[in-house]
């Protein structure tokens, strides 16, 4: 059955899903394991979409234990095409499979650690083999995870989940093949920053900020043109080139330097646009951040300089916003970076107002603005 174009253009996970709904027959259903830390309640097997969810509770589902905690039970509806390799295309590219795809988006669903493995069992003939055949052709190593499960710099991270969160993957049907590659591509970034966070915890700041970039490109894409971003950012330039050539130059200018754009503004607005809502259990006042949007601006700032300081001069993020939250007996954990006046660490002083947050608050920001931005664009409504 010859797919719809927009369907072609979209991803494997949706390019699958949208088969499945035009009547493609099943051309062979794969198992895969989900790998995790965390534990799972109840199993999703009639999902109605191509793909169900089986709990294998695992006896010892402890932080820092990984193991295939979820089977993930594809259904292949998609005809054998071959890319072609007459020329170079990055349009769909984020560096993996249709596996990849969805358990970078159930990462993102339940806020938890979960990992692709290999196919590990493969049904073609449910007549002759209606328990389907064991494979190892697709082997994956198991995921490594090195961790203090005393001093967690992610702390809600870990705990148990219910699968009932996974009904967000049905937003995917309402978004253009635009939209759900910049979801996918945010969603990969962010799980990796999960695997990393407790023991690359300045390089996973990175990996949240470039989650909240991408997405920001594709919500700043669809309501600004780069003319008008030029405009808004560099106003003397546009005067310029105005006066050499008019609008066409401004244009074409605009188009050549677009990805550069406003990046800190871009990055800023599109967070406090689908910002979330604060934390439910938060720590006494000292020891929070402000949740005033204006307020969490100057953090957001704060970040994204700490971001290029990384990225362009090699200088790593503040330890302080990179180290476990500070706790009380009650288990409520501290958002700032430094609770005192100051901070030091490996060779680095900062004054408290210059690490004004931690990664733990910060994952929950890019969890909720990144599901916020999600619902809003199945709504078609991103205003």
């Amino acid at each position: 059955m010859e797919l719809p174009t927009s369907a072609n253009e979209n991803l494997p996970v949706l390019q699958n899903w949208m088969a499945r709904n035009s009547g493609s027959p099943i051309s062979g259903t794969f198992e895969y394991p989900l790998y995790s830390d965390s534990r799972f309640l109840q199993s999703i097997t009639n999902s109605g979409s191509p793909y169900n969810f089986f709990n294998t509770m695992p006896s010892r589902a402890e932080t820092g234990i990984v193991q295939a905690s979820l089977i993930l039970r594809l259904d292949d509806h998609l005809p054998h095409m071959q890319p072609d390799h007459s020329k170079t295309d990055i349009s769909r590219y984020h560096g993996g499979s249709i596996v990849d795809e969805i358990a970078a988006l159930v990462s993102l669903c339940l806020g938890v650690r979960v990992r692709a493995g290999g196919v590990s069992r493969y049904f073609t003939n449910p007549d002759k083999e209606p328990l389907g055949v064991p494979v190892a052709w697709d082997w994956r190593p198991i995921p490594s995870l090195d961790l203090d499960k005393d001093r967690l710099v992610l702390p809600h991270v870990a705990g148990s989940r219910k699968l009932t969160e996974l009904h967000r993957l049905g937003w995917l049907l309402r978004l253009s093949p635009d939209q759900s590659i910049a979801l996918v591509r945010a969603a990969r970034l962010y799980q990796d920053a999960l695997w990393i966070s407790e023991s690359e915890p300045a390089l996973a700041w990175l990996m949240f900020v470039s989650s909240l970039e991408t997405s920001a490109t594709q919500w700043n894409s669809e309501n600004k043109t780069p003319a008008e971003r030029l405009a808004e950012s560099k106003p003397d330039l546009v005067k310029i080139l105005k006066e050499a050539g008019g609008d066409d130059l401004v244009k074409n200018v605009a188009a050549q330097i677009e990805a550069s754009l406003g990046a800190t503004k871009k990055f800023v607005d599109f967070t406090l646009h689908f910002f979330p809502e604060p934390p439910m259990k938060r720590p006494r006042d000292n020891f929070q951040i402000s949740w005033d949007k204006k307020q969490m601006g100057k953090v957001l700032r704060c970040v994204y300089n700490y971001r290029s300081k990384a990225l362009h001069g090699g200088t790593p993020f503040p330890a302080p916003m990179c180290e476990p939250p500070f706790s009380n007996s009650e288990n409520e954990y501290a958002e700032k970076g430094a609770i005192g006046f100051s901070a030091g660490s490996g060779g680095g002083v900062w004054l408290a107002k210059d690490v004004p947050i931690n990664l733990h608050v910060f994952h929950h920001i890019v969890r909720g603005t990144l599901l916020q931005w999600w619902k809003k664009m199945a709504n078609g409504n991103q205003e």
